[in-house]
């Protein structure tokens, strides 16, 4: 009986074991390509983005609203880095705003607007391309034009 046990145990032990213990597995994660980022100028190409210039759009008055089921949603979420879903930071010589697009699945091309102020806002349009693992722009528009550069563009105002 002993004998059977020792035998049981040491084909237990070496059928458990991996041969290749640094055999690599895949790496599962979720890719989101949902935001764009815009220096916006003048035509005199001044910064509408830099606070030091008199001109510049009041950041405390930009709002992102979501085209949701018909309704303009305004965004909103405190526990987020960009609560309010757009950041101004200095890209090179001037500032650059990125803003974090609509990507509700229940929308074909969901839409994002850009209220800049009371009377100025432009609109993005986005086409994704959604697999299990990721959702990434394929086609964008700003105010019903394409935009070739959907990473990064410069509006004038």
């Amino acid at each position: 009986m002993k004998r059977f046990f020792w035998i049981l145990l040491i084909v237990l032990f070496s059928t458990s074991c991996d041969s290749n213990p640094f055999k690599e597995e895949a790496l599962e994660g979720y890719v989101l390509d949902a935001s764009i980022d815009f220096s916006v100028v003048n035509s005199k190409n001044e910064d509408l983005l830099n606070p030091n210039n008199p001109n510049s759009y009041d950041q405390n008055k930009i709002k992102i609203l979501f085209l949701l089921n018909g309704k303009l949603v305004p965004q909103y979420q405190g526990n987020l880095d960009s609560p309010n879903f757009f950041m101004i930071y200095q890209n090179k010589d001037r500032y650059a705003i990125r803003v974090f697009l609509n990507h509700d699945k229940g929308e074909k091309f969901p839409e994002t607007y850009i209220q800049w102020n009371e009377n100025d806002k432009d609109i993005v349009k986005v086409e994704y391309s959604r697999t299990k693992n990721s959702t990434v722009k394929k086609n964008v528009w700003l105010n019903d034009q394409v935009i070739t550069n959907p990473t990064y563009l410069t509006i004038t105002k």
